[in-house]
């Protein structure tokens, strides 16, 4: 399949459209949420088209929540590097109005139906590889033509990514900002370095089964997102706990 974060790519072509474009990035990773949380409904489920507007709406709007009313407020003003970038705004909570939740709901389900249709072109599984048979039978190298699409979605999808970061790193205004209390600058640290050791571990874990490289990248690939976005979240929450405790103590 596609690698998830490539899925994401989607989102800078709706910077236009009347929706978040935060809705739709998170809406079009949602379908592969089960691979990071296998409490969740099955893989197939996410993917077919009734998942689009139950399970993979619900993931989306969850997500959103955390990210919209914890993470991005606690993470923006201590993020090495991109603390004097980001939009001062990200700072705080969003205030939604009830006319903003159909455009949040909208973007989420564009999203997902950009992740169904792009799964259905590159898995061998896909609706479109499987009602086409020139595309199912096809193999260049050796190699399904399917499966080839995948690696080469994935790559171009996270240049993409990449190719628009760098170009808002140059663009972006850099402002001032206050200096750093030492707990804004523990947590990031410590969360960092959680994420390294249990990536260590993991990549260590499949090394030990008698896996090679292609096992270890695959499962770092599978692991490190979780990782990171269980280490987000804990941090935003030690984050703000101690910066409201901090306030207290200084009124």
């Amino acid at each position: 399949m596609p690698f998830t974060v490539s899925h994401a790519v989607v989102a800078l072509g709706a910077r236009r459209l009347p929706v978040p474009v935060a809705a739709v990035a998170v809406g079009s990773m949602a379908p592969d949420a089960v691979l990071f949380a296998p409490f969740l409904p099955p893989y197939e489920a996410a993917h077919s088209w009734w998942g689009v507007l139950t399970i993979d709406l619900a993931v989306s709007l969850v997500v959103l929540a955390v990210w919209w009313t914890l993470v991005r407020p606690a993470w923006t003003p201590v993020v090495p590097g991109l603390r004097r970038r980001l939009p001062e705004h990200w700072a705080h909570r969003p205030r939604l109005a009830p006319r903003d939740v159909l455009p949040v709901v909208l973007g989420c389900v564009l999203g997902s139906v950009t992740h169904v249709l792009w799964d259905g072109f590159t898995h061998e599984s896909g609706f479109v590889v499987r009602a086409w048979p020139a595309l199912r039978d096809t193999s260049v190298g050796g190699e399904p033509l399917p499966f080839l699409l995948q690696d080469a979605s994935s790559v171009l999808g996270l240049l993409a990514l990449l190719a628009a970061a760098a170009v808002w790193w140059r663009r972006a205004r850099v402002r001032s900002a206050p200096p750093l209390r030492t707990v804004e600058v523990t947590v990031p640290v410590v969360a960092l370095a959680a994420v390294v050791l249990a990536a260590l571990a993991v990549a260590a874990r499949a090394l030990l089964t008698g896996g090679g490289l292609g096992v270890v990248v695959t499962a770092l690939a599978f692991r490190v997102p979780a990782l990171v976005a269980v280490a987000m979240v804990v941090g935003a929450v030690a984050l703000l706990t101690l910066r409201r405790t901090t306030t207290r103590r200084t009124r």
